[in-house]
C-alpha cells in the first residue's frame, strides 16, 4: 500500500537504464505532476550502496509527501519487501530486460535458449566499466567462469540508440557468444506505469 499522496506529485525512482524509455514515452509531459529521479545504472554492482541510495530517495519523497514508484528489477535482495515496508509501489519484473521487452517476450526468448545474456546500450557503451574490469574478464578463466553457461548475447535495442552493432559484435566475439538483436517494446512498461500514475 502506497503512502497517501497529499501533494499530487508522483516520484519515479528509476535505474538509469530506463532513461531512454522514459524519455521516449514523455510521461512527464503527459502527467504534469510526475517527477523522475535516476540513479546510476552501475550501482547494481554495489547492491548495498544501491539499497542505501534507494532508502534515501524513498525517505526524501516521503518527507515531501510524494507517492513513489520504484522502477527497478530485483537488483537488491528483498526489494519487494523493502518497497512494501516503505509504502512504495514497485514495478513488476525481476529484470530490467523483462520490463523493456515485456514479460511474455522475455520468457519466450529464455525458453528458446536458456543461456541468454541480455545487454542494452548502457552496458554496451560502458562494457569495460560495468563488466570487463569488475568481473576481470580479460582473465580467460574468469571469463569462462562467468559465461560458460551462456550461449548467446541478446542486444535489446531501443529506438534512441546510436549505431552500436559493431561494438556489440566485438563484445559477443570477446565473450564467445552468438549475437542476437531484438527491439525493445515499451508497451508493457507504459501500460503498467500509466496504471500506477492514474491510481
Amino acid at each position: 500500500m502506497s503512502e497517501p499522496n497529499q501533494t499530487g506529485i508522483i516520484r519515479i525512482i528509476a535505474c538509469g537504464v530506463f532513461k531512454p524509455a522514459l524519455d521516449y514515452l514523455q510521461l512527464e509531459t503527459r502527467f504534469p505532476g510526475l517527477r523522475i529521479t535516476y540513479l546510476e545504472s552501475n550501482l547494481h554492482l554495489r547492491p548495498q550502496e544501491l539499497k542505501e541510495r534507494l532508502l534515501c530517495e524513498f525517505l526524501n519523497a516521503r518527507q515531501s509527501q510524494e507517492m513513489v514508484i520504484c522502477l527497478y528489477g530485483n537488483c537488491v535482495a528483498g526489494i519487494d519487501d523493502l518497497c512494501r515496508e516503505k509504502g512504495v509501489v514497485k514495478m513488476p519484473g525481476d529484470f530490467c530486460h523483462e520490463i523493456l521487452l515485456g514479460p511474455d517476450r522475455f520468457r519466450e526468448y529464455l525458453d528458446e535458449i536458456a543461456g541468454t545474456y541480455f545487454i542494452e546500450k548502457e552496458v554496451i557503451v560502458k562494457f569495460e566499466e560495468h563488466c570487463r574490469e569488475p568481473l576481470e574478464l580479460d582473465d580467460e578463466v574468469m571469463r569462462k567462469y562467468c559465461f560458460e553457461h551462456y550461449q548467446r548475447l541478446m542486444y535489446v535495442r531501443q529506438p534512441a540508440d546510436p549505431d552500436l552493432l559493431s561494438r556489440v559484435g566485438e563484445i559477443a566475439e570477446f565473450l564467445g557468444l552468438a549475437l542476437d538483436i531484438k527491439e525493445a517494446d515499451y508497451s508493457y512498461l507504459e501500460r503498467k506505469l500509466i496504471e500506477f500514475l492514474r491510481f
